[in-house]
């Protein structure tokens, strides 16, 4: 990823000096031949770099999912062999395309400098093949992770949510068909500097779309774990009910409240020394004699009687 982000920045570049050496939609006709030398370099590392960045955000992307959806018990299933497949043919294009685009003419400098004696061959066709390459690569990639999520063990709500999170590829697959579309305009035409413009861009959006969709999966745990949707919920005021107070909860301020009040007011003298009082209490109770006996039964009384009568 980080290989294909530098490349990335490699055709920025490229792109963005083209808007002053000549500038976009600018006929040829309306351009003097050393107008085209320095346009012409720059759309050569325009598509070097796009020409690696592709198979290199291809690759990052099929490595990521094979990680999530091969077992690893289970490496050659259908899913491994087909991301395996387009592995390969990314990068076996890649590097081929490099090539080509620069061994287009003889010498190397007539790429840029066209009026000098060479020989070369036909730009546009290789062109055509790529974006071909890169059309079909992206449907396969598009359709590679469906089987596998509508076999998964979950409701039919999930399946979608999950199918859509992996069919953003969709989206480079859109941008990919209508770079094939300028390509073909472009192959097709003399006026070739006013039609690199919106070739340059859609070749732009598809290259955006592939770190986009590699970004992806990690994009839904980092809005839930940021806080969005609940801020979101507040904002547009359906955020969630106060919960009903426990009993416990209920009553802590009651008997806090207590405590506080008994805390705040000062014990009344006659309360005072309560445990000396009920000592007293007991004491005269043993010494008198009905209040002494008034918890024995009838029985028992006569017992003792009868005992102090005997020993008397």
């Amino acid at each position: 990823m980080i290989l294909a982000y530098g490349a990335y920045w490699g055709t920025a570049y490229a792109g963005y000096a083209l808007i002053y050496t000549p500038g976009y939609y600018v006929h040829t006709w309306d351009l003097h031949n050393k107008d085209l030398i320095r346009p012409l370099y720059l759309i050569l590392i325009y598509g070097c770099c796009y020409s690696a960045v592709l198979p290199l955000i291809k690759t990052a992307i099929l490595l990521d999912w094979c990680r999530i959806f091969v077992p690893i018990n289970r490496m050659r299933n259908v899913f491994w062999w087909g991301c395996v497949s387009v592995i390969s043919l990314q990068c076996v294009w890649g590097v081929l395309c490099i090539l080509l685009l620069n061994m287009q003419c003889r010498p190397h400098e007539a790429i840029w400098k066209f009026y000098l004696p060479s020989k070369c061959y036909s730009l546009p066709d290789v062109m055509l093949t790529s974006a071909s390459v890169q059309v079909a690569s992206d449907i396969t990639m598009f359709f590679l992770p469906q089987r596998i999520i509508w076999r998964l063990q979950m409701n039919w709500q999930k399946k979608i949510g999950i199918s859509i999170i992996f069919g953003v590829g969709i989206l480079a697959s859109v941008a990919a068909c209508f770079r094939l579309s300028h390509t073909v305009a472009f192959a097709n035409t003399t006026d070739t500097m006013y039609l690199i413009g919106p070739l340059l861009f859609w070749a732009c959006g598809e290259m955006t779309c592939g770190f986009f969709i590699l970004s992806v999966p990690c994009l839904s745990k980092l809005i839930i774990e940021s806080g969005l949707p609940r801020s979101v919920k507040q904002s547009l005021g359906f955020g969630s009910k106060p919960s009903e107070p426990s009993y416990e909860e209920s009553e802590q301020p009651h008997r806090s409240g207590r405590s506080d009040a008994l805390r705040s007011h000062p014990m009344r003298p006659w309360l005072k020394n309560t445990d000396t009082l009920w000592s007293k209490i007991g004491d005269e109770d043993q010494d008198h004699p009905v209040l002494r006996d008034s918890g024995k039964s009838e029985s028992q009384t006569s017992l003792h009687r009868a005992r102090a009568d005997g020993q008397d």
